[in-house]
């Protein structure tokens, strides 16, 4: 395990409660508890916004056989940031959906996100250019005395 593995593993879940814990001596316990509960309805109402917006640009961007804007991507990402408890998550789940730090998030890590997502292949989703071996044939190709015999 290397240990940039190792550090997200155990160095972030304890960043995180030293935050929380920082907050709640700023705040109180109960407004701390209250702000984490309250980040999971927002960021599930953010991923539903932007999760939309992303299959109706995927569905797009498939159609038209150009690759997919990452801007929907990125912010149901962010959506996804802001449901998950803990502030330095919401911290940077709501920079991906704000507009402006969006478009400098995309600006430095919009080629890694385009390379990881030009190669995700979804199972039973075709792409232009797919090849599926096999024969079709099409009703209204058949001759007309070209009927598939009944077993008497």
């Amino acid at each position: 395990m290397g240990w940039r593995l190792r550090l997200l593993i155990f160095g972030y879940p304890l960043a995180e409660l030293v935050v929380v814990w920082l907050m709640a001596l700023w705040l109180g316990w109960g407004w701390t508890l209250l702000l984490l509960v309250l980040g999971i309805p927002l960021g599930l109402g953010i991923m539903r916004n932007a999760g939309s917006a992303a299959f109706r640009e995927a569905q797009l961007a498939l159609t038209e056989g150009r690759p997919m804007r990452p801007g929907p991507a990125v912010s149901l990402l962010g959506g996804l940031l802001v449901a998950i408890p803990g502030f330095l998550t919401d911290l940077i789940g709501l920079g991906l959906v704000i507009p402006f730090t969006r478009t400098v998030a995309i600006a430095l890590g919009g080629g890694w996100l385009a390379a990881r997502a030009a190669s995700i292949r979804v199972p039973g989703m075709r792409t232009p250019g797919d090849v599926i071996p096999g024969t079709v044939i099409h009703p209204e190709e058949r001759p007309p005395g070209d009927l598939p015999e009944l077993g008497n």
